[in-house]
């Protein structure tokens, strides 16, 4: 019998664009569920809308500590072995690092954009 060729099943071989898409579409389709079940559990979107503002100061707190936990994680145990890689390269790593460093300004930044955001909501939006 001859061996079948399962290289698709390892995820790194997964075109990049095509896992991205199916992130988003998984993110949508589970966002739509959760609502759904809330409004069918609450009894309405009104009511959905009132329990999650009753709840955003705790979903705040749950989101900060994440947050820090990954910011934690990414300079602890990530971020060194990156920064070890990179100064391998020719260069010393000097354009990748600069690269780098743009890579976490924008991730904060995104972050503080998605608080800012949540944080209009809770006051009633714009």
């Amino acid at each position: 019998m001859a061996r079948r060729d399962f290289s698709w099943v390892s995820p790194g071989r997964w075109p990049t664009l095509l896992v991205a898409i199916a992130v988003l579409i998984a993110m949508f389709l589970l966002s739509g569920i959760i609502l759904v079940i809330s409004m069918r559990l609450l009894g309405g979107l009104e009511a959905h809308h009132d329990a999650w503002r009753a709840a955003w100061p705790w979903l705040l707190a749950w989101r900060l500590s994440l947050y820090a936990a990954l910011v934690l994680v990414w300079w602890r145990k990530v971020r060194p072995r990156a920064v070890a890689r990179l100064c391998q390269d020719h260069d010393d790593g000097r354009q990748a690092l600069a690269k780098l460093r743009r890579l976490e300004l924008m991730a904060l930044g995104i972050l503080a954009l998605i608080e800012v955001t949540n944080l209009i909501n809770q006051r009633g939006g714009a």
